[in-house]
């Protein structure tokens, strides 16, 4: 039985949580949202999820610490780090980035399409099962047939 991919929502505040899974649902997603950085620790404790949304500034922990502990837990979730406060191109979204933290950023106020597209690319990343594909040898196979 295939199960709808699993996408957790954690901002502190509880509208962001609304519309992210208002707008996730509908598009066939299984949504979590939590305003805690400590439910959402529990919540990766018990459950895969495809791809988490971070608030970058929760109340309880910070968004990039908590990326860090998700990515522990759950290596092949797609995090992707939601923000009022940085801009793309800051040096801390840079870090994360570079440091495996994040998989993505979106600025707040932000747009429920690029939400959506964000989604779909990190199902199609996990193929919905909450790991990272491995990607096919499609080198190794030109080589062979290309030699």
């Amino acid at each position: 039985m295939e199960t709808s991919p699993r996408i957790l929502v954690i901002d502190d505040e509880p509208g962001i949580c609304w519309a992210l899974e208002e707008t996730l649902r509908p598009a066939g997603y299984r949504v979590t949202t939590t305003t805690s950085g400590a439910q959402a620790l529990e919540l990766t404790a018990r459950e895969v999820y495809d791809a988490a949304f971070v608030d970058a500034k929760l109340s309880d922990l910070d968004g990039l610490e908590l990326a860090a502990l998700i990515r522990q837990r759950s290596p092949g979730t797609v995090i992707i780090l939601i923000s009022g406060y940085f801009y793309e191109e800051d040096p801390t979204i840079v870090e994360g980035q570079r440091q495996n933290l994040i998989d993505g950023f979106v600025a707040k106020p932000f747009d429920l399409t690029e939400i959506r597209r964000m989604a779909r690319q990190a199902v199609q990343q996990t193929g919905g099962t909450g790991s990272v594909k491995p990607q096919a040898p499609d080198l190794l196979v030109a080589l062979v047939l290309h030699p």
